[in-house]
């Protein structure tokens, strides 16, 4: 069973008045009937002696798939509750994939044990996974498939699904391969259904369905699945040796981790900073940014600094100076978007930048403009000043101008420099955007007002 928000909340209530009156049975009986992700839901809003207790309940299977749905702050205060010999066990009951990403994450000492404990072939894939890179194919393949030899028939294809349900949970395609384990190509389950059972399986193969090398980026690999609305992908070798497969949700996990990096980069954070880190280490991630922040800012201090005779002038045009760099940043930033989104899902590549850039420069102009005319009359109205209206507008203009400029330019450097496009754009692009929104609104009215005395 599933549920909703109400359900939840519900549900939540109804296992906490179960937790006070120590019915444990009853826990494990309602447990058992809601999905693994449903359960870490549950456990995720309780207290930490609440949560150690309820998930000491649960059998190691569950166990294995509810440890894995729990937030990183439930997993380490349950973890550092947890036996050696039951992690290893819950181990043996995961996806390789799924294991290897657990085990990695464990204390170096800790992780040796688990290793140790399970068994020896079970023990070998992991290591072999833990070889690559987490954020590439072969750090989120899955060594569970099912080949078959190409002279096998479409009923020795069935047998082999057969004998392999118990340890793979979701089968899409049986792969062929020859003598020399090289992938020939794959039968996807729908074919293998509707073929006749004495069928050779060459009869019904697939060979343009796609493959991946182990150290291809996990961004492309999603973006294949995206591309060909794929639901699982083999994973060959340079000599196109069957190695692994990726599944689906393993390709969902990378959507929700790229896009959250892409957000947390962006505003200047550690992907590994969250709202449950101890102050410390939350101070040690953030502060950083905040200095750099603080070291543009005065940038702009020493901009307005420049202008102080024409401020002292004119006072009023201190109170639309926040207007120039808010519409700038804000101009910036929804680029800034567009921008990170392209290259992140590959529509946009060094071949094609350029008229991206052009297309932004464009709409950069026609918005200036839009929104300059209208900020100037807007001025004019309430201050009576023509010079203002003209000097906001103009200024306006070219800071919006500027800051779709380089929202789109902060982005592609990085990426030129094989940088995340989204590291600190946010705050580079506000601060160039105040700054020089500052110098172009005071810089024409130091002009205007000496042109007219």
């Amino acid at each position: 069973m599933q549920f909703h928000q109400p359900q939840k909340e519900q549900s939540l209530a109804m296992l906490k008045e179960l937790i006070e009156q120590n019915r444990e049975f009853d826990i494990i009986d309602l447990f058992s009937k809601l999905h693994h992700a449903d359960v870490a839901g549950l456990i995720d809003n309780l207290e930490e002696q609440e949560k150690r207790r309820l998930f000491a309940l649960l059998d190691v299977e569950m166990a294995s798939d509810v440890i894995l749905e729990l937030s990183d702050h439930s997993r380490e205060q349950i973890l550092s509750d947890i036996s050696d010999e039951r992690l290893a066990d819950m181990v043996e009951e995961m996806d390789t994939d799924d294991a290897a990403d657990f085990v990695a994450d464990l204390p170096k000492d800790q992780a040796k044990a688990v290793l140790e404990d399970i068994h020896p072939d079970d023990s070998e894939d992991i290591r072999e996974l833990l070889e690559y890179d987490e954020d590439t194919a072969g750090g989120i393949m899955q060594s569970e498939l099912i080949a078959v030899p190409q002279k096998a028939t479409i009923n020795d294809a069935l047998h082999a699904v057969v004998e392999a349900s118990q340890e793979i949970d979701r089968t899409y395609n049986v792969y062929v391969v020859d003598e020399k384990n090289r992938l020939l190509g794959a039968v996807p389950l729908q074919n293998l259904i509707t073929s006749k059972r004495h069928d050779p399986i060459m009869g019904a193969i697939d060979t343009s369905l796609p493959s991946v090398n182990p150290e291809m980026d996990q961004e492309e690999v999603a973006r294949i699945f995206r591309k060909y609305d794929l639901v699982s992908v083999p994973v060959v070798d340079r000599e196109g040796h069957l190695i692994g497969r990726i599944t689906v949700d393993d390709i969902v996990d990378v959507f929700e981790e790229e896009s959250s990096e892409d957000l947390y980069r962006i505003a200047g954070l550690d992907e590994d900073d969250h709202v449950f880190n101890s102050p410390w280490e939350s101070i040690k991630k953030r502060l950083p940014w905040l200095y750099i922040n603080l070291l543009t800012a005065f940038v702009s201090v020493f901009v307005i600094g420049f202008f102080e005779d024409t401020l002292k002038t004119m006072v009023t045009l201190a109170l639309f100076m926040p207007v120039v760099a808010g519409l700038g940043g804000n101009a910036g930033g929804q680029t800034l978007a567009l921008i990170v989104r392209g290259l992140a899902l590959g529509e946009i590549t060094m071949h094609n930048a350029r008229r991206a850039l052009l297309r932004q420069i464009l709409v950069g102009i026609a918005n200036g403009a839009a929104v300059g005319v209208v900020v100037g009359f807007i001025a004019y109205l309430l201050k009576g000043s023509s010079l203002l209206g003209i000097v906001l507008g103009l200024a306006m203009i070219i800071n919006v101008f500027v800051g779709t400029l380089m929202g789109t330019l902060v982005p592609l450097a990085l990426k030129i420099l094989k940088l995340d496009p989204a590291l600190g754009s946010n705050i580079f692009i506000t601060a160039f955007t105040d700054a020089f929104g500052f110098l172009s609104f005071l810089g024409l009215a130091t002009i205007f007002l000496k042109m007219l005395a």
